[in-house]
């Protein structure tokens, strides 16, 4: 019944939901943080595009971790798609805001 749980729960964080709050600056000195998942290519594909730019990020891994999703649902003001971004401790977005960002740079 726990694996069942696990996997509803994890499916649940695939859904396409991710909307920029503000608008933010990356730069290499910026704070990146990434909240992720194992083996989901969105999040593999948003950290290659922040490696190719030069830009360092941290990653807070949510797979198995029930206090990581609930961190970052408050954080995003309740998002539970991932990839999710910060820059400087503000919300940037997830996946289509990062290709959007370097896209109109």
């Amino acid at each position: 019944m726990k694996k069942l749980i696990l996997i509803l729960m994890v499916g649940s964080l695939f859904a396409n939901d991710s909307q920029a709050i503000e608008v933010v600056n990356i730069t290499q000195n910026s704070k990146v943080e990434i909240y992720s998942a194992l083996f989901w290519a969105p999040c593999k594909e948003a950290k290659l595009l922040l490696q190719s730019r030069g830009i360092d990020f941290d990653t807070k891994m949510i797979t198995f971790s029930r206090k990581k999703v609930a961190e970052m649902v408050k954080r995003t003001g309740g998002k539970t798609s991932v990839p999710q971004i910060f820059v400087d401790d503000k919300y940037f977005g997830g996946l289509t805001e990062l290709i959007s960002y370097y896209t109109e740079k």
